[in-house]
């Protein structure tokens, strides 16, 4: 199945190492103590992908704390970018905007420090959910259609393919319709924008192995490998994803059986991203208890035995983890 790229850089890469991807922008940025000034005003309090604009020196510390330490990857500060979230906001008319300006940001630190050290740098645009489950039984979660879908990360995929990124990660993903729903229209934003970038799709399992709604890890990949259909264009045979893996959720731990499932079933590279461990509630705050050792040597692990060719941290993870990984 043949795809054009106008940017390759990135699976390049993967051909000659394991790529390291960056820890957690989230909590990152929670241990700055921001105000709501910070984030722009009490309207905006809270939204982290906004401070790009409001505060950019903020994701600035955070992208750095971890380029220090020589990830390969920098994810963008896009995550809640698209329109059904930021409208929670009222920044849904800003969305190119927000995620154009988040993209610069991390493209300009990361060719900064690949031109300092002399290792190559990528800049992955983070795609989250709609905070939608179009396949739910729920009327309110399941109220949106699957070409509305399309649209919404279509529009996020323009402002991030604009900023310059070298892949687009659909990340955090509970619900498979919406999966193919966002390569559709990232399809959709390479037509519109003439670029054609790797992409990147991670799920998120529970502690079962399953995404939200039940689906197994095996069908993941039947779903994810299928040719997609946005509105009337017909996208071109072989179409779909470059890489498929897992992120947040859990810790390592719990991904190990269907690491080992993706490892030894899937002919695209595969990426593992975790949390430091499962989130405990203390004093009303997540808290991730997995220390940056057994992280990186349960990573190490799965590279290692599983062929894993992406790793890297999700929630609570720091740069002390990614070092050591």
């Amino acid at each position: 199945m043949n795809r054009k790229y106008t940017n390759r850089e990135y699976l390049e890469a993967l051909k000659k190492k394991v790529l390291v991807f960056d820890g957690a922008m989230g909590t990152s940025l929670q241990v700055q103590d921001l105000t709501a000034e910070h984030f722009g005003g009490e309207q905006y309090n809270g939204c982290n992908d906004y401070l790009v604009i409001s505060y950019p020196e903020a994701v600035d510390k955070v992208h750095r704390s971890f380029l220090e330490v020589g990830v390969d990857v920098l994810e963008t500060d896009t995550f809640r970018s698209n329109r059904i979230t930021m409208q929670e906001y009222g920044l849904q008319d800003r969305v190119i905007e927000i995620n154009e300006t988040a993209a610069r940001l991390a493209r300009r630190l990361a060719d900064e420090y690949a031109e300092k050290t002399g290792q190559p740098r990528f800049v992955a645009g983070s795609i989250g959910p709609s905070g939608k489950l179009p396949s739910a039984n729920d009327p309110q979660l399941s109220d949106v259609t699957f070409d509305d879908l399309a649209e919404t990360f279509c529009e996020q995929a323009i402002g991030l393919i604009r900023g310059g990124v070298d892949v687009l990660l659909i990340e955090t993903s509970q619900d498979i319709l919406e999966v193919k729903a966002a390569i559709t229209g990232i399809h959709k934003a390479f037509d519109e924008t003439g670029s054609y970038l790797p992409i990147q799709a991670q799920v998120t399992l529970d502690t079962t192995g399953r995404i939200m709604l039940g689906t197994e890890v095996n069908a993941v990949l039947v779903i994810l490998f299928a040719t997609v259909v946005c509105g009337a264009l017909a996208i071109l045979e072989g179409i779909g994803v470059d890489l498929i893996g897992l992120n947040s959720s859990t810790g390592p731990d719990h991904m190990r059986e269907p690491i080992r499932i993706l490892g030894e079933t899937s002919t695209l590279p595969v990426s593992c991203i975790p949390n430091a461990g499962l989130p405990l509630n203390v004093d009303g705050q997540a808290v991730y208890p997995l220390e940056p050792e057994p992280f990186a040597n349960d990573l190490y692990e799965f590279v290692t035995k599983h062929n894993i060719s992406v790793v890297g941290g999700c929630c609570g993870t720091t740069p002390e983890h990614l070092k050591l990984l």
